[in-house]
């Protein structure tokens, strides 16, 4: 229950040049466990992440299945080991639109109330 309502508090955000218009739920996961780490065309998947708690926590809840503090954990691991990049860390929600419409390999999440033109909503399926 608690997931569906987390749910609408965010949504997953590329460039408006990226031509994906939906993401499994398990496909975005992937992505943000740095196990898939290249768009269809073969470029680099660029991943951002906010500061902003709320956000965070509905999108790390419903996507990645872990807690933000687990997650956090996961990416020190995988950074301390060599095994990967953590996603690049944004202050909020405005300063995640800005990346990630000046960034067509970028994927990130923002509050739904925050969604305007300026980047492409990912439906998750």
């Amino acid at each position: 229950m608690a997931t569906s309502a987390f749910a609408a508090d965010f949504v997953l955000v590329v460039n408006k040049k990226n031509t994906l218009s939906s993401l499994g739920t398990n496909d975005a996961k992937q992505m943000y466990l740095g196990k898939k780490t290249s768009w269809s065309n073969g470029q680099t998947i660029v991943l951002y992440s906010q500061y902003d708690e709320k956000v965070t926590q509905a999108f790390v809840d419903t996507v990645v299945k872990k807690t933000v503090q687990q997650f956090q954990i996961y990416w020190k691991k995988a950074l301390f080991t060599g095994t990967g990049t953590p996603p690049i860390e944004l202050k909020d929600d405005a300063e995640m639109k800005k990346f990630i419409a000046a960034d067509p390999r970028g994927i990130g999440y923002i509050s739904r109330a925050a969604l305007d033109d300026s980047v492409k909503e990912i439906k998750l399926n």
